[in-house]
């Protein structure tokens, strides 16, 4: 049974993964000790010896209906026939953080889940029930006793896995949540679960970077000073090594952190750096660890950013998929920049994306974040046609004139980093890209101006890279198109570029336009069965073309010719077939 099976039986399954300890009670590591109905559930919150618990291990419980539950499925033992409705709502990509109505991120992927409360044998939840001298099935509910086993739930998988009758649960398609809270057992006896991407851990807890430093001065400090005490903190809030400190408006490098008997002595101190001027300072005045990348690669340092500061899993981040795109298409960007106070890790993400060019997103099918470059294409792209693919009467454009751009200035050269990062006047320097044709009465008539504050830019040439790749992209009002596909297209998801062939796109002949869509979201609206895709269009990204060696062959044809390869054509921009050549812009 699959996608192309007619008659095919939809199903749903939802698995949630909750942590479980790895130890066996009373057995070395762990201490406990209890009759057998003292004994824990093997989970945090019940837990008789903390100091050993070892949350390595998982239990996964399986939900679905009972039909399914019947059946059976395989890669699934034990299912419990209790699942309601599953509700989801996809990740959307802000692609270049134009989107005013959109965070810089785009928008969560959530997933809320129905299930029906009942009671239950503890099979499988309770690793000791065989020895308790009750009858579980007699006492309170799954749900009533599983909230108070699991009273910590941080980061817990959901998986929502959608498929047919007669699949094993490894052939379906899966995509993954992390639960974020429940509600209930309400009085008609459901209970819902709810679930958010891995993203959204930054946005609701409100990550930091840099983290907060607890440390003041236990003296007062004078300008010419090149050592002094930290008390309030110790040597792991500052770090023995080469760092760079704020205190008030004064940036200052140390070379060495030790202990103290108030906390932490820092010495090798230079005064007044990178920009800012020495000055004295009071006691008790704060003493800021200092976040600063230099000559930074941007995939590491988003990475930084989310693992160190936001606390994301390093299995959920495609880091070594993100290297590859960012030395191929962004190898010339370096990062240098300092942020002096902590500010919000999603802020940082978001306009190190518009400063450079690239987004991220949580797929949701593999479980990971991904990242791509804001670019063209660089391979043939696959055809969907109202034909063959796209379901009748479900195709619809859309124009998006929030996110015209007339105008794109960028702002770099920060003049000190103690300053607002997001105010003009705190830059030397600035670079302007213009179509102020399109701004004229017989085009759009007025100007829409894109203002980027480009503090994780180190050059002139970096911020006129920015400031064309928007101009060359959003001078046009940008158009939107929402489709269906059935099910057997689903393979197409979040992040895909496609060529789109229908009646509704066309030249000003009226003839066909084949234009390049990239996937902005994506969800199963009829699980199994409809999909509806929301597509930007990125046709003015072009096409990558690779300059080739001088003994490179000439130019083949359109039929064999490699995707990449670009070719010098005549006086007047074409090959010998009369096609347009490569040209660089």
């Amino acid at each position: 049974m699959s996608e192309t099976t007619v008659g095919r039986e939809p199903i749903q399954i939802v698995e949630l993964v909750q942590p479980l300890c790895a130890n066996t009670y009373g057995m070395a590591p762990c201490t406990a000790s209890g009759s057998a109905d003292e004994k824990c559930y093997n989970t945090r919150a019940t837990c008789q010896d903390t100091a050993n618990y070892d949350g390595s291990s998982t239990l996964s419980l399986f939900f679905s209906s009972g039909k399914v539950a019947e059946q059976k499925v395989s890669g699934a033992p034990y299912i419990i026939p209790s699942l309601g409705r599953v509700s989801t709502a996809p990740t959307k990509i802000n692609l270049s953080s134009v989107n005013p109505d959109s965070s810089g991120l785009g928008n969560r992927a959530v997933c809320s889940i129905t299930l029906k409360d009942h009671p239950h044998t503890d099979r499988r939840v309770d690793p000791y029930v065989s020895g308790r001298s009750w009858d579980p099935y007699t006492r309170a509910s799954f749900w009533t006793k599983w909230l108070r086993r699991n009273k910590y739930k941080n980061k817990m998988l959901i998986n929502v896995y959608e498929g047919y009758a007669g699949q094993a649960l490894g052939a379906m398609v899966k995509r993954s949540y992390f639960l974020t809270s429940v509600d209930g057992p309400n009085d008609s006896g459901n209970v819902t679960i709810y679930g958010k991407d891995i993203l959204a851990y930054l946005e609701e807890r409100k990550a930091q970077a840099p983290k907060l430093s607890p440390g003041q001065l236990v003296l007062d400090l004078t300008a010419g000073a090149t050592s002094f005490e930290i008390g309030g903190g110790d040597v792991a809030d500052y770090p023995n090594s080469a760092g760079l400190l704020r205190i008030n408006e004064e940036l200052l490098t140390y070379t060495g952190s030790s202990a103290s008997s108030n906390g932490v002595d820092i010495t090798g101190v230079v005064r007044g750096t990178n920009g800012t001027e020495a000055a004295e300072h009071n006691a008790q005045d704060a003493v800021q660890l200092c976040l600063q990348y230099t000559a930074a690669d941007v995939d590491d340092v988003i990475a930084d950013l989310l693992e160190t500061y936001g606390g994301t899993p390093t299995a959920y981040l495609n880091k070594t998929a993100w290297a590859t795109e960012v030395d191929t298409y962004l190898a010339f960007y370096k990062v240098n920049t300092i942020i002096s106070e902590p500010k919000p890790v999603t802020e940082l993400v978001a306009s190190l994306q518009v400063n450079i060019g690239f987004y991220i997103w949580w797929d949701e099918r593999v479980a990971q974040v991904e990242l791509k470059v804001v670019r063209g294409i660089d391979a043939a792209l696959p055809i969907l046609t109202e034909e063959d693919h796209i379901i009748a009467s479900s195709f619809k454009l859309m124009e998006q004139p929030t996110e015209r751009i007339s105008q794109a200035w960028v702002y770099y050269d920060h003049r000190n980093f103690v300053d607002s990062l997001d105010e003009e006047i705190n830059y030397k320097q600035w670079s302007v890209f213009a179509n102020l044709e399109s701004e004229t009465e017989e085009l759009y008539g007025e100007p829409s101006i894109k203002k980027v504050f480009g503090y994780w830019l180190s050059s002139g040439a970096l911020a006129d890279t920015t400031a064309s790749k928007l101009i060359t992209r959003y001078v046009d009002v940008p158009m939107h198109c929402e489709f269906e596909l059935d099910a057997k297209d689903r393979t197409y998801w979040t992040g895909d570029t496609v060529q789109i062939s229908h009646h509704a796109v066309v030249d000003e002949f009226g003839e066909r336009l084949l234009k390049n869509w990239t996937i902005i979201s994506a969800e199963e609206t009829i699980h199994g069965e409809k999909a509806r895709y929301l597509a930007e269009d990125t046709t003015l990204y072009g096409r990558i073309h690779y300059v080739m060696a001088d003994a490179a062959a000439d130019y083949p044809g359109p039929a064999s010719q490699p995707f990449k390869n670009c070719y010098i054509g005549d006086a007047n921009g074409l090959l010998s077939d009369g096609t347009p050549c490569g040209k660089v812009s």
